[in-house]
């Protein structure tokens, strides 16, 4: 059987990776002023996105736009019921984006198109397919990814896949330190964001006082507060190492940076966290923070995420 994983552009999984296991991505469209940018997940044009398009901080000045109900009906129809004969779709939290709410509106109509299609093809005509909500965000969507992914090499069935996945969904961990706490106070709250507050910016951008935010099953909020960008960097860096030492449900840790990504092993922290992840056979899963991340979270954000069950990091 043919099994295919879709994900929005919010997932910061490697181009490589993607590449390399045909994950299918639903492109995003930015409108930066009056000029629109699709979100596609490729590394060059990210990077000259930061460069170019976040050094003005108007608070509207940038929105993510998503795949309406009628672009992923049309994205699986003329493609997708052909590629595959079963396809997870996860995307970002329900809370943060309609994604969800347009994919499973357009599964209706899918599942009761696909039989004509696939038919006029020669190809069987059953096909399936779940929408499944990641309840997270950017490298916590990417962790959900990357284990259907390895489900999938290892022969495990839809069912057994979904299961999994669902289980999953509530123990997946996403932590961000933010570089710059303009766009998570001015964009990022326009979509609900309630975890930084008037004071909190003010008093965090006078003093450099940087929050560790914590998104888990749909919620997001700060868990710590750091004086300084890297002082938070290493904080969350080393705590993850001992999670990982503790030991994880997936063997990834995904993690996202709205920069260079040569820049990422110099952080503090970094090289203990390496460490721990060879220790227990977990691989990182490095990438850029995606177009639409960094314009409601800021350039130069870091982003991390895991799957564990009982406490995250404490």
């Amino acid at each position: 059987m043919r099994i295919g994983v879709v994900v929005d552009s919010c997932c910061d999984l490697p181009k490589e990776f993607i590449d390399a296991h045909g994950v299918v991505v639903m492109p995003i469209t930015l409108r930066i002023g009056d000029t629109l940018v699709e979100d596609r997940r490729d590394p060059a044009e990210t990077h000259a996105f930061y460069a170019k398009h976040l050094d003005r901080k108007s608070e509207d000045f940038a929105e993510s736009i998503p795949y309406s109900v009628q672009q992923i009906e049309s994205l699986f129809l003329e493609r997708l019921v052909l590629d595959y004969d079963y396809v997870f779709c996860l995307t970002i939290t329900s809370g943060r984006s309609p994604i969800y709410d347009h994919a499973m509106q357009a599964s209706r109509t899918i599942l009761t198109k696909y039989k004509q299609i696939r038919r006029q093809a020669g190809v069987p005509e059953r096909f399936g397919l779940a929408v499944l909500s990641s309840r997270n965000m950017f490298t916590g969507q990417a962790v959900l990814a990357a284990e259907a992914i390895r489900l999938i090499r290892a022969g495990g069935t839809p069912s057994e896949i979904g299961t999994r996945l669902r289980v999953l969904v509530d123990q997946t961990h996403t932590y961000m330190v933010p570089a710059d706490l303009f766009h998570i106070y001015k964009r990022a709250s326009k979509k609900g964001d309630k975890s930084i507050g008037w004071g909190s910016y003010t008093l965090g951008s006078m003093l450099d006082v940087k929050p560790i935010l914590h998104c888990h099953q749909d919620a997001t909020g700060p868990v710590d507060k750091v004086r300084g960008f890297e002082a938070g960097v290493e904080r969350l860096f080393t705590k993850a190492a001992e999670r990982v030492r503790r030991g994880l449900e997936v063997p990834y840790v995904c993690i996202s940076y709205g920069g260079a990504l040569d820049a990422v092993p110099k952080l503090p922290g970094y090289v203990a966290l390496a460490q721990a992840a060879r220790e227990r056979q977990v691989d990182i899963l490095l990438s850029p923070m995606s177009k639409t991340a960094a314009v409601n979270v800021g350039p130069g954000a870091v982003s991390l995420a895991f799957a564990a069950s009982g406490a995250a990091l404490h």
